[in-house]
């Protein structure tokens, strides 16, 4: 009997030992983080990235990432680190960013026929997201063709000449945001266009390519912009009509349309500056005739606005009592700007968005004359038109029997405002 007692009070020994051994152990364990990871409703982890929060405050860093679900007693773990398993962070989404309000749409009393000149590059790249907006615009005229140093006409394409220049694509996009589209073909000078004329005067292949444009990509036409109106010849002149009665004709016979572009001239002074003729166009093959009544400036220098109301009104007046056909005239007017130096003809053509950061902009007051906002700081002398500068144009257009306006131009610019 005493053996097996013996035995029996080793086994219960031995066994209080182990039990001990293993309490002591575990205890051990439980007071040595392993990893610093914080066991509370907190979970924390730094990247080396971005910083990301659901919290009430939005942190953004450029050196580390911060994903919390709370306010405070985050604790910070490595990003080699081996992290543990964690019960999967509840992240809520950020309020998306606030929407710029949506330019208003123009609400004119009675019909207006809205066109506006689209031009490849910067600064104009908001182009299309502003006529995308909402806005009225009946015709849309990309500019997608012009002269080159050589005298060549050139496809401008988004390859070669950015935003806004031509592609299948584009082509497709302005269909959707308007009635008519018409490719525009612009020169900027005398010199190249006479040498253009005179090689598309002999041989048919540019006019030929017009059309075919114009047909193969199912659009309304083809819009002349040729300028530097006082660089012309009176031969340069006579190529010129002779050139919009081979095009028109060949557009008319492929149901498709011409409109041209001319100067402002408000009097008989105005119109001996150039060999341009407006009774000349009364029986010549084109579809719309615009009138460009903007740039003053240009021709008065720095101080005075981009177009002047009056100015406008005379040029229309004198328009009409050359050519009559009012359906068949539409005037240009601009939504841009200019800051020059005072006195002189040193001046910058600006889009809106440009002139904003310009000193000053703040203090602009309406000037009386053209309804444009002005300022002068220093030696500068700044305009630039807002919705109701344009308004005002429209509204002067209208009151003498014109329902059409083309507006130079998208991309940075503003539109018109409620009536």
């Amino acid at each position: 009997m005493q053996r097996p007692l013996l035995i029996l009070t080793m086994f219960v020994g031995f066994f209080t030992l182990i039990l001990l051994a293993g309490f002591l152990l575990y205890s051990f364990k439980k007071s040595t983080p392993v990893f610093l990871v914080s066991t509370s409703t907190t979970q924390s982890i730094v990247n080396t990235s971005e910083i990301v929060s659901n919290s009430t405050t939005e942190n953004v860093g450029s050196t580390s990432e911060v994903i919390s679900n709370s306010t405070s007693n985050g604790v910070y773990v490595s990003a080699s680190s081996q992290i543990p398993q964690l019960t999967p962070l509840k992240i809520t989404a950020l309020p998306p960013k606030s929407k710029s309000a949506a330019i208003p749409t123009l609400t004119i009393k009675g019909k207006v026929e809205v066109m506006a000149w689209i031009y490849p590059g910067a600064p104009t790249c908001s182009a299309k997201a502003e006529y995308s907006d909402g806005r009225k615009i009946d015709i849309l005229k990309p500019e997608y063709f012009t002269i080159n140093s050589a005298g060549k006409m050139i496809l401008l394409t988004e390859k070669d000449s950015g935003c806004n220049a031509y592609s299948v694509a584009n082509v497709a996009d302005l269909k959707k945001h308007s009635s008519s589209q018409y490719a525009t073909f612009s020169s900027s000078y005398a010199g190249t266009m006479d040498i253009f004329l005179s090689e598309a005067l002999v041989e048919n292949s540019n006019i030929d390519k017009l059309v075919s444009f114009a047909v193969d990509n199912k659009i309304t036409g083809i819009e002349i912009d040729f300028e530097d109106f006082g660089g012309w010849t009176a031969p340069m002149y006579d190529n010129y009509k002779k050139f919009i009665t081979k095009l028109g004709t060949a557009l008319h016979s492929k149901n498709k349309k011409l409109m041209i572009d001319g100067p402002a001239t408000s009097n008989a002074v105005e119109e001996s500056w150039y060999f341009w003729r407006y009774a000349d166009f009364n029986k010549l093959p084109v579809d719309k005739i615009v009138i460009m009544i903007y740039d003053y400036q240009f021709d008065q220098g720095v101080g005075v606005p981009v177009s002047p109301i009056s100015w406008m009104k005379n040029t229309v007046k004198w328009t009409l009592g050359k050519f009559s056909d009012k359906t068949k005239i539409s005037i240009g007017i601009p939504s841009y700007g200019y800051k020059g130096v005072a006195g002189s003809q040193k001046f910058s053509l600006l889009t809106q968005a440009q002139l904003k950061a310009a000193p000053g902009f703040s203090k602009a007051v309406r000037d009386a004359e053209s309804g444009e906002m002005t300022w002068r700081n220093g030696d500068n002398v700044y305009f630039y038109q807002d919705g109701q500068s344009l308004l005002k144009k429209l509204q002067a257009v209208q009151g003498l029997g014109i329902n059409s306006v083309s507006v130079w131009h998208l991309g940075g610019n503003v539109w018109f405002s409620k009536n």
